[in-house]
């Protein structure tokens, strides 16, 4: 039996204000075709269906035409909760789906969900959890952190052993070095980190959360992975569709490289470089693009540059003036500028151009203005 693996989707996700959605929705069209050649018999996935708690109509829309092509296709799916998703409106109505074999997390109560996708494969459920919310059905046990809750939970499952047993999670399984990205919620101290070894007893763990898809510790412990690269701190990842091929107690694993309708790249060099003709006839100018320009001084150089690549997603200077800037911004001389002074030297940055006269005097007028008005400074 194979069964797809995914996770964070974040749909309705936008990348510097530029809707995902098409792109997304490339994604799982790929990943219909992967269900439909490879004769996969269920779907995983594992949190953060949704980018926000309140989904788009978009996002919702994407969302319920992909679980309607795996009806129609009878595959049987498996979703959880993860933190981007608001619990209560992504379980709506899942006591009726699951007539059309689709099964999706309900909110928390003491234990988890657990389903038959087969006689000998069992499928459980466990929703992103906090310790507060595990500790109300537990108010006997000592709950101090995401650790314990998550063992007291895991521990309270009596585990069919002729079985193969698979649990879907949405938590930061912490081990070694694992691979972080920019765009992913992170706890301050690690607070929310937990134990691999909690996981011990399970054949499959399909995890969630982190965006680069790998394994933890063990083949059997394993992030899917987010279907986009959703920041540029992702932009050397290797995204996959992770496959399960199930024979009695072994499982083996394939994996597909996804494929993107704009791909994320990165530039450094000179304007003159970027608007030449004779570089940007050899790439793709509708990919998501990070430009770092190292010229001193280029007024409006996005504007100019966006009319040869739509798709600018950030533009940065790195030269005499912000290498200095970067140097000074903890100094003590930046604690004795004035309040001019700050906004002068961000005009520069911003525009790579000094204040004229004419725009002198309107932010001294504003500024003078604001202190009449007592605000604190």
């Amino acid at each position: 039996m194979k069964i797809l693996h995914l996770a964070d989707l974040h749909l309705g996700k936008k990348l510097n204000d530029y809707s995902l959605i098409l792109d997304q929705e490339f994604v799982l069209k790929q990943a219909l075709e992967i269900v439909s050649d490879k004769k996969i018999s269920a779907v995983l996935i594992s949190g953060d269906v949704f980018d926000r708690a309140v989904p788009s109509s978009f996002a919702l829309d994407l969302f319920g035409k992909f679980l309607f092509e795996l009806i129609k296709l009878k595959v049987k799916c498996y979703i959880i909760a993860g933190n981007h998703d608001n619990i209560d409106r992504l379980s709506y109505l899942s006591s009726i789906i699951e007539s059309a074999d689709i099964y999706i997390s309900k909110p928390f109560s003491g234990n988890l969900q657990c389903y038959s996708l087969s006689d000998d494969i069992d499928i459980y459920l466990m929703p992103y959890l906090y310790p507060q919310i595990i500790r109300k059905y537990y108010p006997d046990i000592r709950i101090s952190d995401y650790n314990d809750g998550i063992k007291k939970v895991l521990d309270n499952i009596e585990l069919n052993k002729n079985k193969v047993n698979i649990l879907l999670a949405h938590q930061f399984v912490a081990f070694g070095n694992l691979i972080h990205s920019d765009s992913e919620q992170k706890s301050v101290g690690g607070v929310d980190c937990i134990s691999p070894e909690l996981f011990s007893r399970f054949d499959y763990t399909a995890l969630g959360h982190l965006h680069c898809p790998q394994k933890v510790c063990l083949d059997k412990i394993r992030y899917a992975g987010s279907i986009l690269k959703y920041s540029f701190s992702e932009i050397n990842q290797k995204k996959v569709f992770t496959v399960l091929d199930i024979s009695d107690k072994n499982i083996e694993f394939e994996f597909y490289d996804i494929k993107f309708l704009h791909e994320m790249k990165e530039y450094k060099g000179y304007f003159s470089e970027f608007t030449d003709e004779n570089f940007y006839s050899k790439i793709n100018t509708n990919d998501f693009i990070h430009f770092i320009l190292l010229d001193e001084n280029i007024i409006d150089a996005k504007k100019k540059l966006s009319k040869i690549y739509p798709n600018i997603m950030l533009l940065e200077f790195d030269n005499t003036f912000t290498r200095n800037a970067n140097s000074e911004f903890n100094s003590e001389i930046s604690a004795k500028k004035s309040i001019y002074e700050h906004f002068s030297d961000f005009y520069k940055l911003q525009c790579a151009d000094e204040l004229d006269n004419v725009k002198n005097e309107i932010v001294i007028s504003a500024i003078d203005n604001i202190k009449e008005e007592n605000c604190v400074l």
